[in-house]
């Protein structure tokens, strides 16, 4: 898990959409930056995915050492590969299915948000019952208690940002 950057940092996204009164919202962290998507796959801890294709690669290339926790750029970038169509799978799979339950969809930079008019707990029962709330927590901001983050209209900054320290994004 990796903590969101300050609103102020410009590497959050610009979200350019007002969410109706009334709605609530998941945002979804697409891509983060080269450097950021870059550091992820270079440094553990890794995802046990990861560090089984970095084994398979230690076969093949000195440039990876397990034992120290070392990869080369190559083999970062063949798992960076990896894990953005991991990750791309995963927000297209959790948007067909928001979009089948009238959920609205937008995209916003780096970002997917998701909305919808609702309650927050009738958007979570609905979550829970059409079992995608795990799959959203793969993608999405969790908060404090590693629920998913349901962001309101009023949480989104007038001019597109999230407010600080809100949420968290977990990465896979």
């Amino acid at each position: 898990m990796s903590t969101l950057p300050p609103a102020s940092d410009p590497a959050v996204s610009i979200l350019p959409l007002q969410l109706p009164l009334g709605s609530v919202a998941v945002r979804m962290r697409v891509f983060g930056t080269a450097e950021q998507e870059l550091a992820a796959a270079l440094a553990p801890p890794w995802p046990q995915w990861m560090r089984r294709l970095y084994e398979v690669q230690a076969l093949q290339s000195s440039r990876v050492d397990m034992a120290r926790g070392e990869v080369g750029v190559a083999a970062a970038l063949a798992a960076l590969k990896e894990r953005i169509a991991h990750r791309l799978g995963a927000v297209s799979f959790v948007c067909a299915h928001l979009e089948e339950l009238g959920w609205e969809i937008a995209a916003s930079g780096s970002d997917v948000i998701a909305y919808r008019v609702t309650p927050a707990g009738a958007a979570r029962e609905a979550l829970d019952a059409h079992q995608l709330t795990g799959a959203l927590i793969a993608v999405g901001d969790v908060d404090e208690q590693g629920r998913l983050r349901l962001y309101e209209p009023w949480e989104l900054v007038a001019t597109g940002g999230v407010l600080e320290g809100e949420g968290r994004w977990v990465s896979c």
